[in-house]
Parts: C-alpha cells; sequence; structure tokens
C-alpha cells in the first residue's frame, strides 16, 4: 500500500473517531499541538529516526503528551508507534487537519500582498469569500510577497486569483509582444 494511502487512511480513522466520540474540535487541537511540538528540530528527528526504539518513543510521547492531549489523542499515537508508523506521524496529523477542515466544510486560503495585511482587509477578504454559496468558512493565512508591486492574491486548493499589478504588466507585456510581431 502507499504512503498516501496509509496517510490518509489514518487520518480519517482518527477524525472519524473523534467526530463519534463528539471530541472532534478538542483532537484538532490535540493534533495542531502536537504538530507546532514538531518543530523542534531533535523531536522531529527522534520521530523519524529508524535507529531509535519504539519503546523510547513511546516513552518520549508518554512524557509530552498523556497529560496534556484528549485520551483518544494519546490512544492514536500510540497505536501508530506500535504499528511502527511514527515516522508518518507528521504527515498523518497534516492529513486529519485537511480531512478535519473538509467535514466542518472549511476553506484554507492564503491572501499575499505586498505588505503585512490588516485585520480590516482579512475580514473584507473573509466576507466576500464566505458570500460565495458553496463555501461555508474561510481559514485565511497571509502572506509576504513584495514582488507583486502591488494589489493581492489569494490561493485556495488548486485555484489562484491574482489581482496583483505583477499580473496585469505580465499581461500586458504578453499583449505588446503578440501585436508586434503580427504587425
Amino acid at each position: 500500500m502507499s504512503a498516501h494511502r496509509i496517510i490518509q487512511r489514518y487520518a480519517k480513522s482518527l477524525i472519524d473517531l473523534a467526530s463519534e466520540q463528539k471530541v472532534l474540535d478538542e483532537v484538532i487541537n490535540d493534533v495542531n499541538l502536537i504538530l507546532d511540538s514538531f518543530n523542534d528540530r531533535d523531536l522531529y528527528l527522534m520521530v523519524k529516526s529508524p535507529i531509535v526504539k519504539p519503546t523510547s518513543k513511546r516513552n518520549v510521547f508518554s512524557a509530552l503528551y498523556e497529560k496534556r492531549v484528549n485520551k483518544i489523542t494519546f490512544a492514536f499515537i500510540d497505536i501508530l508507534v506500535r504499528k511502527g508508523r511514527e515516522q508518518m506521524l507528521p504527515e498523518i496529523l497534516k492529513g486529519a487537519i485537511e480531512q478535519y477542515m473538509e467535514v466542518k466544510g472549511i476553506t484554507a486560503m492564503t491572501l499575499i500582498t505586498t505588505v503585512q495585511p490588516d485585520d480590516e482587509l482579512i475580514s473584507r477578504v473573509k466576507s466576500a469569500i464566505e458570500s460565495i454559496p458553496s463555501i461555508n468558512q474561510v481559514e485565511i493565512k497571509s502572506k509576504v510577497d513584495p514582488d507583486l508591486i502591488g494589489g493581492m492574491v489569494l490561493d485556495f486548493g488548486d485555484k489562484r486569483i491574482d489581482a496583483s499589478v505583477r499580473h496585469e504588466l505580465n499581461l500586458l507585456r504578453k499583449k505588446f509582444a503578440t501585436a508586434s510581431i503580427s504587425a
């Protein structure tokens, strides 16, 4: 079985179980906490290492999370370690977040601007997107790209809305290039 399918199955199992037990939001908070802890390079390398024994990994996870997370979340991590799947844990947790967002109807978007956007701009973009009937809720992350020159770009899923000055200038360049070739 491919790694992608394994990741998706475990992620779906966690989300389904959390939904069934009516602790989905709590489990997702746990997932985010654990993913954030993987920013610690030593922890990340320990999880990914085939040299570190599973019992050592279980002890580390127990010390870090057993008292801090929901029992379902901790049992899930424990199962992954016992099954030898702990190396996939970061990817499985990211998959669980994707599954959660799908279940809740949340659309993740990235707003790219030339400077850090203020709360008012983010709020206006969010309101405009949430007015689309097929979208329930929007989660917007912002990113700065000074090369845009001005305007903004909105990325979501495999779609992009490019209202940047750079994009408009590129369109004009192409238009002039084709006009000069045909003239």
